[in-house]
């Protein structure tokens, strides 16, 4: 299974995600992450940008990372 999405990140970052087999590949800004969950790719490409982060504490990452990936992964 293959696929493609984009989107902006709370901040304004684009964000990439791509599914190839079981691997979730996402960039962020300049951050990159891999993980066979979604959450994680998200979560991690993310935050290794700490000092965007810091910046943007009001924003609700965890509550924007989870309706993304609903949106990719709807529910079976």
């Amino acid at each position: 299974m293959r696929g493609e999405w984009h989107s902006y990140a709370p901040d304004g970052r684009e964000v990439v995600v791509r599914r190839q087999g079981d691997f979730w590949f996402v960039e962020c800004g300049g951050a990159y992450a891999r993980s066979t969950n979604l959450d994680a790719a998200l979560t991690r490409a993310i935050r290794e940008e700490a000092e965007v982060l810091a910046h943007t504490s009001e924003v609700d990452y965890p509550t924007w990372i989870r309706s993304f990936t609903d949106s990719v992964e709807p529910e079976k």
